[in-house]
């Protein structure tokens, strides 16, 4: 690769890495996934992404070669190996991660831009960006945007694309569009052009209407969903096309994102909690039926194994729900926005409504009570992680979605195929979108545990798949889940997600083995055989 690295070092400003210690690190992320790249960009400016761009497509064209190839990365928190790929890594963070513009309702960020930039900038008008990940203190927007996530106010506020406005991004070609809601008449005037924009519009276009059946019959039956392309809202009954819906959650798989309109809303005056415990998991799936009438701004739960966990690591924090040396079968934490007297009111609804079904309820108004209340569930993942000893919780069926009235029973299977396989597992998630991240304890160095990752895997899918799921909520598709959704979609289908790749893509540069492409070989043999979470440096 010495002759491409001559190459690509005339062609850009920014820097390269290509020593041993680099690629050994950008070839991990916090997946269970290594794959290790020939080069890392650190793009300076957007001249330098589109001289990228125009490069990979010439030299692959003349080569062939396959490792030829874009994958943007942000803080590598990604779960599922989106980040991952034997080619050029295109790192964000440090480079292009500006707050381009702020005002009321919206931002304008570039996509190395952190979450805590978009809290401090919003928050001097009073407004933040509600669909925030349990990793926003150290996560990117792109990477927000790329998998479009959803943490614990997506019950109420849904996922990262209902709050992207337009996305600016780097073709195949090497140019900058813009993708947005544009109406008929701008779609046709852009579909008049005779570049890859115009080609892109033809396309889509012809794709949306000729398969709109097959497309809309394929959209699943949940609250969130980053599996698969998402192409069910994009075209309008006013016949206009919102391709940056498309883009939320395509995974860097077709193009280069440079910037990122968002909306924000005002802050929340003030919050209330209601912790609730039961000894019974139908009880709970019951309980999230009941109140989600009621709108909560959040709908959180952990599970009796996470709350034993983190009572042996930091007592402490468990103090609320383990009362009389019981741990219950799981917690619900149920926040409401609102005014003093509007929560007291929800509140009051809420215990009502679950009295008959939970076995304590506590109620919290002020933050710092509610905080405290809070540090369980928020600091799960972290506590799972850096548990003690030879297994590990492992990242690879952590974010699966069912219908909500569907919970108890995705929960009750789920206990019975850890039961079969005697593996110890944590579970914590999204309630109210029944959205669940599972991490089972093995060890990636034994053989027999990197076996059970995939077996496990495929059990759990096909659970959440028969009770109408989607495979991934938020976490999105990956080196894990690319090689299993064509049990998650008809053939078909999967044939119209290849066309969408095609028509953006055709020489596969972007982010290749993610979506489309990848089969579990590819996966097994990316498989690590230990796991030490590394967010990398700032």
């Amino acid at each position: 690769m010495k002759d491409l690295l001559t190459q690509l070092k005339s062609e850009i400003k920014g820097e390269i890495l290509a020593d041993d210690a680099s690629l050994e690190h950008y070839a991990k992320d916090g997946s269970i996934f290594k794959v290790k790249p020939w080069a890392v960009v650190m793009p300076a400016e957007r001249e330098d992404i589109s001289a990228l761009v125009k490069w990979a497509s010439k030299t692959k064209a003349e080569s062939g070669d396959p490792k030829i190839s874009l994958t943007c990365r942000g803080k590598a928190t990604d779960q599922a190996g989106g980040p991952l790929n034997d080619g050029i890594i295109v790192r964000f963070p440090g480079y292009l991660d500006k707050v381009i513009e702020t005002g009321a309702g919206f931002i304008r960020v570039e996509p190395g831009v952190l979450w805590g930039q978009v809290f401090d900038a919003a928050g001097k008008f009073g407004e933040y960006l509600p669909p925030y990940p349990a990793s926003y203190k150290f996560s990117t927007i792109g990477g927000a945007v790329a998998n479009n996530c959803g943490g614990e106010k997506s019950v109420k506020y849904g996922s990262m694309r209902d709050w992207v406005q337009s996305v600016k991004m780097i073709l195949a070609d090497g140019k900058e569009v813009e993708f947005k809601r544009y109406s008929e008449k701008e779609i046709e005037t852009k579909q008049t052009q005779s570049d890859l924009e115009g080609e892109i519009y033809r396309k889509m276009s012809d794709l949306l209407v000729s398969k709109h059946n097959l497309i809309q019959n394929s959209r699943l039956k949940v609250t969130k969903s980053s599996t698969g392309y998402w192409l069910y809202d994009l075209l309008g009954e006013d016949g206009s096309i919102d391709l940056a819906r498309l883009i939320a959650g395509s995974q860097g798989t077709l193009g280069v994102i440079t910037e990122i309109t968002l909306r924000t809303i005002k802050k929340p005056v003030q919050t209330a909690l209601l912790l609730a415990s039961y000894d019974d998991l139908k009880k709970a799936g019951e309980a999230v039926s009941r109140v989600l009438a009621l709108g909560p701004s959040a709908f959180e739960l952990v599970d009796s194994y996470l709350i034993k966990m983190i009572t042996k690591a930091r007592p402490e924090l468990t103090e609320s729900l383990v009362k009389g040396g019981a741990s219950p079968a799981l917690v619900h934490y149920i926040e409401f926005e609102g005014e003093e007297a509007e929560l007291k009111d929800k509140i009051g609804q809420a215990r009502n409504l679950i009295a008959d079904l939970a076995i304590r309820l506590e109620e919290a108004y002020g933050k710092e009570e509610q905080e405290k209340l809070w540090a369980t569930r928020r600091l799960a993942a972290i506590i799972a992680e850096t548990a003690e000893g030879e297994k590990k919780a492992l990242p690879f069926i952590e974010d699966s979605t069912v219908p909500p009235e569907r919970l108890a029973e995705y929960l009750g299977g789920l206990y019975e195929i850890f039961k079969k396989y005697g593996v110890e597992f944590s579970v914590w998630g999204h309630a109210g979108n029944a959205n669940l991240h599972v991490q089972p304890f093995l060890n990636l160095a034994k053989p027999r545990d990197d076996e059970e990752v995939f077996e496990l895997a495929e059990e759990v899918y096909d659970l959440a798949i028969r009770l109408g799921g989607a495979i991934s909520g938020e976490h999105n598709d990956g080196i894990m889940r690319t090689p299993f959704l064509p049990k998650q979609f008809s053939e078909e289908m999967m044939q119209v997600f290849v066309q969408v790749k095609n028509i953006f893509d055709p020489q596969n540069i972007f982010n290749p083995n993610k979506k489309i492409g990848a089969d579990l070989a590819y996966a097994k043999k990316h498989l690590r055989n230990e796991y030490v979470v590394e967010i990398g440096p700032p």
